[in-house]
């Protein structure tokens, strides 16, 4: 059979085509493989569709080691049971700033360990409550530590502790009125709350502590003599000098650093670029806007009327009642009598 003589089978098959899908190509094609027909079949307009949907998945997995958010390095920043780091964390991704930010929660006792291991590289600590815990002098050492902030110690009562009535209270009040419990781990302080709720006792914890496992059986109340309990931003020395950096620009965020500073060099390129462009010509614009600003002057702060001015708005020379030129003032006049 040559390609001249037409075949009824053929003209339908071109035109169902179009319309099926990549697979309905494949499922047309395959049932005839000895047919004099199928020769041409590998070589139709249609069948491109097919071969580029089965790429399709290779396409997406070449793309994939491009993303950010899937290839490292990672700023691993974690944080022990209390302290609440969303804010910063979420002004480095609002930023878009690199490497990509990644946040783990670590237990009180094993932040040290994290440190050391690599597993999180910088981390939210809290320092003078555990015997275990380093003094911060000794830590500086080995590690940096940034103090952020102190938290108050409460204590936690029962809400029907006699004690609940006061609005605070001392260590001695607390040790007159009640009989407290041993000074709690802050990984064991679920278990804590839940005995003072029981009414074993209240139990003395940070603030933070306190609000993180509260509940509707128990209340605190703050310790006015207690001393506060230092919370410190640590990571280790020694780190290489992206990922130094990387920390840095994040001490900058935890301080308070805006964005229009012009110190986080970290941020996406395209975001750089654009922060940069607006931010670099404004000021080179400055000394021009100045330069008007004085030649407009002797013309504003002259009492004498301008054509086009106040005189023919109607307006008072007041300064109190003064326009600016060229603009209409409407029932001035009776603006003025109210």
């Amino acid at each position: 059979m040559t390609a001249a003589d037409p075949t009824p089978s053929s003209p339908q098959l071109s035109s169902a085509d179009p319309a099926d899908g990549p697979d309905d190509v494949r499922g047309t094609t395959a049932p005839a493989p000895g047919h004099d027909d199928a020769a041409p079949a590998p070589g139709h307009d249609d069948a491109a569709p097919a071969s580029a949907h089965d790429d399709a998945p290779a396409h997406e997995d070449a793309l994939h080691p491009g993303d950010p958010e899937a290839a490292g390095p990672f700023l691993t920043v974690g944080y022990v049971p209390g302290v609440m780091p969303g804010k910063w964390l979420g002004r480095w991704r609002q930023r878009r700033m690199r490497p990509v930010l990644r946040d783990e929660l670590l237990t009180a006792a094993g932040w040290r360990q994290a440190l050391d291991s690599g597993e999180v590289t910088a981390c939210f600590v809290r320092l003078d409550w555990s015997p275990e815990d380093p003094d911060p002098d000794h830590l500086r050492t080995t590690h940096h530590a940034v103090h952020l902030y102190d938290e108050l110690q409460v204590a936690v009562l029962s809400t029907d502790d006699v004690l609940g009535v006061l609005d605070s209270l001392t260590t001695a009040q607390l040790a007159e009125e009640s009989t407290p419990q041993a000074h709690a781990d802050i990984d064991d302080a679920a278990m804590a709350v839940e005995l003072a709720a029981a009414g074993v006792g209240p139990v003395v914890l940070p603030m933070s502590v306190a609000r993180l496992h509260a509940r509707k059986d128990v209340t605190h109340r703050e310790l006015t003599d207690a001393p506060t309990v230092p919370v410190f931003l640590v990571w280790p020395r020694g780190l290489d000098e992206d990922m130094e950096g990387a920390v840095q620009r994040f001490v900058g965020i935890v301080r308070g650093r805006k964005e229009s500073s012009g110190r986080d060099d970290g941020a996406a390129p395209g975001q750089a670029a654009s922060s940069g462009g607006e931010g670099r010509p404004s000021r080179a614009m400055k000394p021009a806007a100045a330069e008007k600003s004085q030649e407009k002057e002797p013309a504003t702060r002259s009492g004498k009327a301008q054509s086009g001015g106040w005189a023919k708005a109607g307006a008072s020379t007041k300064p109190g009642l003064r326009r600016k030129p060229g603009r209409k003032v409407k029932n001035s006049r009776s603006k003025k009598r109210r």
